[in-house]
């Protein structure tokens, strides 16, 4: 029998004090601005403006309902317009720009599209440079759960931001709640997420009484555990544990990566490499100021090959397919909006020799950067 390490419990006192130090996630029924939308999933809502394009908050906007994304910001991010009979709301603002146009703020948060988004509910822009998300507004949680974006999508947590489970047999018929299954030596491996003594139902999380154990949480009626082999958060250990029963429990779940897609480790943790095996990169600089400054085309192509696309490949979630930025109309796979490439010096799967490449060089900036793969992502 597999053996797997003790429980690491948290008190139900210990638990709170952790619960307590994060806000709980409120989604009231939303009230938009004329001509505005909203994308909804059992995770929440995300923001669409009139076109139905995505829209996304700044970090760098740190004061309220001031905009910091002006002159080449606003090119690649436009901000939303409103108009000039624009009526404030508890949640939304007209604030005025630099340039006397005027922009709609959600709860404090300026709010933008993204030039590369090229149809709608698409969200390339997503944790671009680690400053843009998605406008979101996720269900209403109890105090100490909450959503958390990780690979596989959006995802309940608890209050450390620890992935949170279910078990496909515990599933509840006719909308009472499921026949506990996890009992006895499976929670040696699977921590029943305890409720506090008197919580009361909130939205779709309801408390439930356990006889070995603290009261527990459930969502929809299913019960919600942690995972003993989880350390940070992104981990998702727990789908391993037994492939066929247990499942993280994700709400919104990432769209599936491209078929020749794979996960490779890499002396900088895991990347994005193509089928092979090898690293792939995108660009950071702009490619016209690398191509005059540093490394003509023909210099380029004999260090650095675009990932081609094949005529009946579709686009997934954030990765797309584009025309070469060489502009010879070959088709080419992109993440984000940017294209992608192998190195030709990298000859075994998982090198990176082509970290940083270019970057700074006579003053161009950025360079070519390895895809990392990140397991964990803040709403």
């Amino acid at each position: 029998m597999r053996r797997v390490p003790p429980m690491r419990w948290l008190s139900l006192g210990a638990w709170l004090l952790v619960a307590a130090s994060i806000p709980c996630a409120v989604s009231a029924e939303l009230v938009l601005p004329k001509g505005l939308a909203a994308q909804r999933t059992a995770a929440g809502a995300t923001l669409l403006d009139s076109r139905g394009r995505v829209l996304y908050t700044y970090a760098r906007d740190s004061v309220r309902d001031v905009s910091s994304c002006v002159a080449e910001c606003a090119k690649l991010w436009p901000p939303l317009p409103a108009d000039s009979v624009a009526s404030p709301t508890a949640d939304w603002v007209a604030i005025s720009r630099p340039d006397g146009t005027r922009q709609w703020s959600f709860r404090g948060k300026p709010l933008y599209s993204f030039a590369k988004d090229a149809a709608p509910r698409v969200a390339l822009g997503d944790r671009v440079g680690q400053a843009w998300r998605v406008a979101h507004v996720p269900l209403r949680t109890p105090p100490g759960i909450a959503l958390r974006s990780i690979h596989i999508g959006r995802t309940l947590v608890e209050a450390r931001g620890l992935t949170l489970y279910w078990h496909e047999d515990e599933v509840p018929k006719s909308g009472g709640t499921a026949k506990l299954r996890c009992v006895e030596e499976c929670l040696r491996e699977f921590q029943p997420l305890p409720a506090p003594m008197l919580a009361n139902a909130v939205g779709e999380f309801s408390p439930i009484d356990r006889d070995d154990g603290p009261r527990q949480w459930t969502y929809k009626g299913r019960p919600l555990y942690l995972h003993v082999g989880d350390l940070q958060p992104g981990d998702s250990t727990g789908e391993a544990a037994e492939r066929d029963a247990w499942r993280a429990a994700v709400l919104e779940p990432a769209a599936p990566l491209p078929s020749w897609l794979k996960i490779q480790r890499a002396d900088m943790g895991e990347v994005y490499a193509d089928a092979r095996g090898f690293t792939l990169y995108t660009l950071a600089g702009p490619l016209e100021r690398i191509r005059t400054l540093i490394c003509n085309d023909e210099c380029i192509r004999r260090n650095w090959r675009l990932v081609p696309a094949a005529a009946e490949a579709r686009p997934s979630g954030e990765w797309t397919v584009i025309e070469s930025p060489f502009g010879d109309g070959a088709r080419v796979w992109a993440y984000k909006g940017d294209a992608l490439y192998t190195h030709s010096r990298d000859r075994e799967p998982g090198a990176v020799g082509g970290d940083k490449w270019a970057a700074g060089s006579g003053g161009a900036g950025g360079g070519w950067n390895p895809l990392l793969r990140r397991r964990d992502y803040e709403l």
